[in-house]
């Protein structure tokens, strides 16, 4: 059994339910859009989002039909993020097939994303519960509040772990703890105390799964199924490289800032980069503040008892931080 088919046979059955709902709301009767969400199903990746909701709810005690809708909704939220993500980043590929753009085009892409953000909002509305409601708007805000900050980095690069946290606090890690917050709401039976403690555990494995990413980014193996050197190509300053552009000398933080300030880099730019972050020890220690997060995260499930959830919970940081793609 995979890691990701046993921290789902707490909710085996519950997720048959949320698949079928999920692909029920990528039904259309427009032709075009009928052809974008066919390629999706087609591509859809761990959905550790919705896996995540449905833990929460049930470790609170009992999946809900909010529940249901919840995790529906927030895999529909995040694969729009995705499609407009790979239109504003220029990515011709994810999970090592074509993205949307790369397929139709920058247009119908953003189309299809405002689409299915549209779906999103018109199911939170009917949840009835103003918690829930509030939950996926301040998400939305969230989501394009840390792409605008990663935005103005990259023009005006700042090497500070602060502001890093900042970013993907609000561009990733706010999905995990959104996850986590409905699903525990949706329960109905969660105390104000639970609700906190899984909201901050879904964060700090959303910052766990960003900066794992950020790691990838570093590597050349063909596992990971979408190009590598991205971030550095996109002068998006990350974790190893913070890292390391402390801890270089005077002429290599020169030559950095220097290279950062021209329009494109070229591969030997995007290889000093990459070698600056290997040499400097920064992706080691992204892996030891990854780690950290990790198991902060373990110990806020202490007070909970339901033993197999709490098993499936770890199981899934655990999973996120030893991914090899």
């Amino acid at each position: 059994m995979s890691e990701l088919a046993a921290i789902k046979q707490p909710i085996h059955a519950e997720f048959a339910t949320f698949e079928r709902m999920y692909a029920e709301s990528l039904q259309t009767e427009n032709g075009l859009l009928s052809q974008v969400y066919a390629h999706l199903l087609g591509t859809k990746g761990k959905q550790i989002r919705p896996i995540l909701a449905l833990l929460s709810a049930k470790l609170c005690g009992k999946i809900t039909e909010n529940t249901h809708i919840s995790a529906m909704s927030l895999e529909l939220l995040h694969t729009a993020s995705l499609i407009h993500d790979d239109v504003v980043d220029e990515t011709l590929q994810r999970r090592g097939k074509p993205s949307v753009n790369g397929l139709f085009g920058n247009k119908i892409a953003v189309l299809s994303g405002d689409y299915l953000l549209s779906k999103v909002f018109a199911y939170a509305g009917n949840m009835g519960d103003r918690r829930l409601i509030d939950a996926f708007a301040n998400l939305g805000k969230s989501l394009s509040e840390g792409e605008l900050l990663q935005l103005q980095n990259a023009h005006n690069p700042q090497f500070d772990e602060q502001v890093y946290i900042e970013v993907i606090r609000k561009k990733t890690a706010v999905l995990f703890s959104t996850c986590m917050f409905t699903g525990a709401v949706s329960s109905t039976l969660a105390s104000a105390e639970q609700i906190e403690q899984l909201h901050l555990f879904g964060e700090y494995l959303g910052i766990c799964f960003q900066i794992k990413d950020d790691i990838f980014d570093y590597s050349d193996s063909k596992e990971i199924g979408k190009p590598t050197a991205n971030d550095i190509r996109e002068k998006k300053i990350t974790l190893p490289l913070i890292y390391a552009y402390n801890h270089a000398s005077d002429e290599e933080k020169a030559q950095a800032k220097t290279l950062l300030q021209q329009n494109e880099l070229s591969a030997n730019d995007i290889s000093f980069f990459i070698n600056l972050a290997k040499e400097k020890g920064g992706i080691e220690y992204a892996e030891t503040v990854m780690n950290s997060y990790c198991e902060k995260a373990k110990t806020l499930l202490n007070d909970f008892d339901n033993e197999e959830i709490k098993q499936s919970l770890i199981t899934m940081l655990d999973y996120v931080v030893m991914r090899k793609k």
